[in-house]
């Protein structure tokens, strides 16, 4: 995104907004001004939300994003709008109606100042706490289409008595009130409120960094705490410096396993397992992997981004073939990160990389898509997408190791992929446009390569067959540049047929029929791979498995029972299909699980020893 980026305002839109000066946002007066209250009854999930612009126009345009910036899907947040209404200064109704689906004009009369207010139905307010995510509360003013109108914002909170607040942004003259220098950032910056939660803090050269907990469990704060500082200090280190005043990882827990989060400019939602994030666990080792992707992106995609993202359309779709790029090599630099900080150890590193090939080889998509059109296509997924497509963030994170280690390689470690990204952060950071969106990265690629290596510059192979083509890796030719080789072993065989199961059935496409639930212990097909004895057999994805060989099934024995069975023999599977019993002879073959590993060569050059250790941080 790009707040910095003048529009110039259609229809004469006049905004009561002072001449726009370099510095804290503080220093300007807002175009558009926000309110939000809670209602009193937290059961409701209501918040009430006034928008108000100063204006001249015939009319004025406000809508609701169709997306938030890092999630690249169509969220709808128009949908859970009611109630709007539209007055002047004087308190005069205003007449608007709905132009689409997630836009409203409003026609002025002879006032100067228009004030929207609507309702909002939202899950994420209750008893215990408010968690506000700007693109799905916030309406904008609508300016140069399809971008929100320039000038700064500020919002009002009206929190519940005794509810404390806390967000990236900084605040404004009165109490709860909080400013940014426009709409991107504003709605960029997460607010929560909520009657108590803990925090911790760390400094970065006098820059506060707060480590907001939002839920109980037996994690350990302080050694979260420390690890992040770990970890945010080398990648600041590392990028030239804090570009912010302020920052906040905002921490949630949750009942289930695993870590996912989303990445702002000043900030971040992280969610995590309460009762699993201990050191040395797994479970830790990927919250703090989740929690240095979502931070390296203040960088990659916030400030480093193609053309595309920046300023933004929250109108519709933004399709980009660099997300590879954006997501993926933000792993990269999160696993990298962690490695030369010291909060994962060498093992760690080698885990995490043999993981995502072990991914990587194992998706039957990767024969077929690209990591381009992979990126490109997030917005709108295959049906069929288990076995058409690959993930762009595990690619790209592969993409990432080989690239460095390539250039290291070709430059005799003279240059790296961090100069790559300084030279990107440098030349289209932000307030500058975003790199070309077809060549932008590979450019920089080479033109960091030809400082030191100006005959093996060129990169032209590598992107045609890795990025835009399909072709296998060969991951020792890389991983040798740093004295490593990759080590496959495969276990030992066991039966399989080439499904995958589980409680939910796939949508069904019947005149907008609604997705069937899979009946209490009943197992259903949830996918059948491209060529193996079920696809040939005919099994098909949304079968509900009934019996293996006449004896009834259940989630808790097919597989048990799918192992016993004899290679090269058959089993007949019992399955519900569309209310219709059916008997399906599956022949049963073989797999031969895959594990990867990493060993170090014991007569790497000394070059191979240079690259090794400051690729991977070693002394």
């Amino acid at each position: 995104m790009n707040p910095f980026y003048a529009r110039s305002i259609k229809l004469g839109l006049v905004i009561a907004v002072s001449l726009l000066v370099h510095g804290a946002a503080r220093a300007q007066s807002p175009a558009v001004n926000y309110t939000l209250t809670p209602d009193k009854r937290p059961a409701t999930h209501f918040l009430h939300i006034a928008v108000q612009v100063n204006s001249t126009a015939p009319y004025v345009d406000v809508a609701m994003p169709a997306w938030s910036p890092g999630a690249y899907n169509i969220h709808n947040a128009w949908r859970n709008v009611q109630e709007l209404s539209a007055a002047d200064e004087t308190g005069a109704s205003l007449e608007f109606a709905k132009i689409d689906k997630q836009t409203w004009r409003i026609k002025r009369q002879t006032g100067r100042t228009i004030t929207a207010r609507y309702k909002l139905y939202y899950r994420s307010y209750d008893d215990e706490m408010c968690y506000v995510r700007g693109p799905s509360v916030f309406m904008y003013v609508v300016g140069k289409r399809p971008y929100p109108i320039e000038g700064a914002v500020s919002v009002k909170l009206e929190a519940p008595l005794n509810w404390k607040t806390q967000t990236g942004m900084e605040s404004g003259k009165e109490p709860n009130s909080f400013v940014a220098d426009s709409y991107d950032t504003f709605v960029d910056s997460s607010i929560l409120l909520a009657p108590e939660w803990e925090q911790t803090q760390f400094d970065y050269h006098g820059t506060p960094h707060y480590c907001v907990f939002i839920g109980k469990g037996n994690y350990d704060k302080e050694r979260i705490t420390e690890d992040t500082k770990s970890v945010v200090t080398y990648l600041l280190d590392m990028m030239g410096g804090a570009p912010y005043k302020k920052y906040v990882f905002f921490l949630r827990t949750r009942l289930s396993r695993g870590s996912g989060g989303l990445e702002h400019l000043n900030s971040t939602d992280i969610s995590f397992s309460a009762y699993n994030t201990n050191k040395p666990s797994p479970d830790y080792i990927r919250f703090m992997f989740v929690v240095a992707h979502e931070f390296y992106h203040l960088w990659n995609v916030k400030r480093i981004r193609p053309e595309i993202l920046g300023p933004f359309d929250y109108s519709r779709e933004q399709n980009t073939r660099n997300l590879y790029v954006s997501e993926g090599m933000t792993s990269y630099w999160a696993a990298i990160g962690l490695k030369r900080s010291g909060v994962w150890s060498r093992q760690d590193y080698y885990d995490e990389l043999t993981k995502e090939i072990g991914t990587l080889q194992s998706a039957p998509g990767r024969k077929i898509m690209s990591v381009e059109l992979s990126s490109w296509d997030t917005w709108n997924r295959s049906d069929n997408a288990t076995n058409s497509r690959i993930d762009y963030y595990n690619k790209g994170e592969l993409i990432g190791n080989l690239l460095d280690l390539d250039i290291r390689h070709r430059t005799s470690n003279q240059r790296s992929l961090t100069d790559v990204f300084l030279f990107l952060m440098k030349n289209h950071g932000l307030p500058k446009r975003g790199f070309e969106e077809t060549r932008g990265f590979r450019d920089a690629v080479e033109l960091i390569t030809r400082e030191a290596a100006p005959s093996n510059s060129s990169f032209g192979d590598f992107f045609a067959k890795y990025v835009s083509g399909t072709e296998e890796v060969p991951w020792n030719e890389f991983l040798d540049h740093a004295g490593l080789a990759l080590e496959e072993k495969k276990g030992k065989p066991r039966p399989f047929i080439g499904v995958t199961t589980g409680n939910t059935l796939p949508p069904s496409n019947f005149f907008g029929a609604p997705q069937p639930a899979v009946p209490q212990g009943q197992i259903a097909v949830t996918n059948v791979a491209p060529g193996s004895p079920a696809e040939e057999a005919g099994l098909d994805a949304g079968d509900i498995l009934l019996a293996m060989d006449g004896d009834r099934v259940d989630p808790g024995s097919f597989n048990d029972r799918l192992a016993e069975k004899k290679i090269g023999g058959s089993i007949t599977l019992t399955v519900m299909r569309r209310d219709q019993l059916r008997n399906v002879i599956v022949r049963v073959g073989q797999e031969e699980p895959v594990s990867y590993s990493i060993r170090e060569k014991t007569d790497a050059t000394e070059l191979q020893k240079s690259i090794f250790r400051s690729w991977l941080g070693e002394k």
